[in-house]
């Protein structure tokens, strides 16, 4: 199982991406994160960012499967 989770602001609520199996997807949608004093901000609206455990289906493909599946839904 492919342990997900999502990368969301804690001041405007906003998500930023996920993290999967230890890697950052920034979201389509969101401007690039920020660094600022040695943390990660909210590239909206620079607030500081907590990670939530994501449940969805897509955490249970092996992660060659979710590679295909990113590689298809970018074409």
């Amino acid at each position: 199982m492919v342990t997900m989770y999502s990368v969301n602001c804690m001041m405007c609520g906003r998500s930023s991406g996920q993290v999967r199996s230890g890697v950052f997807y920034r979201a389509a949608s969101a401007p690039p994160l920020e660094n600022r004093g040695g943390r990660t901000r909210c590239g909206f609206c620079r607030g500081n960012l907590y990670l939530e455990p994501d449940d969805s289906i897509v955490a249970t493909l092996p992660p060659q499967e979710l590679v295909q599946r990113e590689r298809r839904l970018a074409s």
